[in-house]
C-alpha cells in the first residue's frame, strides 16, 4: 500500500469510537446527550463494554477529535478542553507543586503571562520570564526546584522563535517538563512533541477550527502524564463542549487547505509591509531580515510553511493609526486570529494590557504595533488594501 499523505489520512481519523456504531455516516454525529443508559451494574462498571457515561467525564465528540488532534502532533494522547487557556491552567495544576518552579519564555501571550505571575503565585508556584533568543539563558535560570519550562513556537505577537529540540535537551538534562504552545504555527508546520517536547498545547479555537465560530483547547502528551492532566480536567470542569468538538471535527477537514494559505500569505503580506517604507519593522520568521530567519530555517520546511501571524510597528500616533484602520476596507480589527478573514488587533490595548510596561516593552510590543492574522483571501489583494491604508501615514 502507498504512503498517503497526511491530509488523507487525517481525514479518516475520528470516525470511530469504542462502545459506539453509528451505522458509518459520513460526517461524525452530535453528541449532546449529558449522559448515557447502562443496562446492568456490570455494564455500568466496565468501561470496555459501553465507555462513555457522564459528559464532563467522557463524549463521542470529544474523542473523535481527539484522534484526530493526537494524529497530526503524532504524541502517544490527546485531551480536548473547553478552551486553550483551560488546557495551560489545567495542566500546570496537575504537574505542579506548590514550592515548584517554572522557566518560561518572556516573550509569551498576555493571558498565559498572568496565569503564571498572577494565579499560579496564589499557590506557590513561581515564574521565572527568561529571554529564550539566547538559551544559555535558559541554563542560568535553572534551579532544583525548577520543575517545567514553557514556550510558544512562535511567541504572540512578536514572533520570536524558540529552538524546541535544543530547549527539550536542556529540560530533559535537567530532569524539567518542556511544554509548547503551538498555536501560532499548527502542526501543519512543525510537530514539538517529536522535536522533544513533553505537553503540547494548541488553542483550537484559531487555525486549526479556522472559521471563529467555537471555542476548545487540546493538550498532546505521553499516556503517562496524561492520567494526571485528565484527572485534573474531569474535577476542574475544563472538558471540551460536544457541540464545539463537533464543528472543530467538521472545520478540520479543511485545515491544511486553510492554514498553508494563510502561512503563505502571511509570508507574502510581510515582504510587502517591510518594503513599504511607511512601516517602521515588519515580525515574520521568513524575512530575511529578521533576527531568527536561520533558526526558522532549520525548524520549518519552507519560508511560506512557518505562521499565519505577523506584527508590523507604524509610525504616527494614535490618530493616524485610527486613520489608517479607517481605510481598510475588507480587513478587520479582531480580538482573536486564526479565522478565514484577515484581521488586526493592537496588542498594548488587548492581549497585552495587564502584562507590565517594562517586561512588554522588553518583548518589543511598543504602542505602535499591530498584530495581523492573514486570512485566505488572494495575496495580492491583502497588499494592495494595506499599502492603500498605509498611505494615511505619508
Amino acid at each position: 500500500m502507498n504512503e498517503y499523505a497526511e491530509i488523507t489520512q487525517m481525514l479518516s481519523k475520528g470516525t470511530v469510537v469504542q462502545g459506539l456504531d453509528f451505522n458509518n455516516p459520513l460526517v461524525f454525529p452530535f453528541f449532546p446527550a449529558t449522559a448515557f443508559r447502562k443496562r446492568s451494574l456490570t455494564e455500568a462498571m466496565d468501561a470496555s463494554i459501553s465507555p462513555f457515561s457522564y459528559i464532563r467525564i467522557n463524549n463521542p465528540n470529544r474523542e473523535a477529535l481527539a484522534e484526530v488532534v493526537n494524529y497530526l502532533e503524532q504524541g502517544e494522547k490527546s485531551l480536548i478542553f473547553s478552551a486553550g487557556m483551560g488546557a495551560i491552567s489545567t495542566t500546570l495544576f496537575a504537574l505542579l507543586e506548590p514550592g515548584d518552579e517554572i522557566i518560561c519564555n518572556r516573550n509569551i501571550y498576555g493571558e498565559t503571562h498572568r496565569i503564571m505571575s498572577v494565579i499560579l503565585k496564589k499557590f506557590r508556584i513561581s515564574t521565572n520570564f527568561v529571554n529564550f533568543d539566547d538559551i544559555q539563558n535558559i541554563r542560568d535560570a535553572i534551579t532544583p526546584k525548577t520543575k517545567l519550562i514553557y514556550s510558544e513556537v512562535c511567541s504572540n505577537p512578536v514572533l520570536h522563535v524558540a529552538d524546541v529540540p535544543e530547549i527539550a535537551k536542556i529540560a530533559h538534562q535537567n530532569n524539567c517538563l518542556l511544554m509548547i504552545d503551538n498555536t501560532f504555527t499548527t502542526p501543519i508546520a512543525i510537530k514539538p512533541f517529536t522535536l522533544g517536547a513533553d505537553i503540547v498545547i494548541n488553542s483550537l479555537t484559531k487555525y486549526m477550527n479556522g472559521h471563529s465560530d467555537v471555542i476548545g483547547g487540546s493538550i498532546t502528551t505521553s499516556a503517562e502524564l496524561m492520567k494526571q492532566i485528565e484527572a485534573y480536567c474531569i474535577r476542574m470542569g475544563t472538558s471540551g463542549d460536544p457541540y464545539a468538538s463537533f464543528t472543530m471535527l467538521k472545520n478540520f477537514g479543511t485545515m491544511h487547505l486553510r492554514v498553508r494559505t494563510q502561512m503563505a500569505n502571511a509570508a507574502k503580506l510581510a515582504k510587502a509591509l517591510e518594503e513599504n517604507q511607511l512601516v517602521k519593522k515588519v515580525n515574520h520568521p521568513s524575512l530575511k531580515s529578521y533576527p531568527q530567519h536561520e533558526l526558522a530555517m532549520k525548524l520549518f520546511e519552507h519560508p511560506e510553511r512557518i505562521s499565519g501571524m505577523l506584527s508590523f510597528e507604524l509610525s504616527g500616533d494614535i490618530k493616524k493609526v485610527d486613520e489608517f484602520m479607517s481605510r481598510l476596507s475588507f480587513v478587520s480589527y479582531a480580538g482573536t486570529l486564526g479565522g478565514i478573514h484577515t484581521t488586526l488587533m493592537h496588542p498594548v490595548s488587548t492581549s497585552h494590557k495587564e502584562v507590565p510596561v517594562a517586561e512588554r516593552e522588553a518583548m518589543g510590543i511598543t504602542s505602535s504595533l499591530m498584530r495581523i492574522s492573514t486570512g485566505i483571501e488572494d495575496a495580492d489583494d491583502l497588499i494592495a488594501e494595506f499599502n492603500y491604508a498605509l498611505e494615511v501615514l505619508a
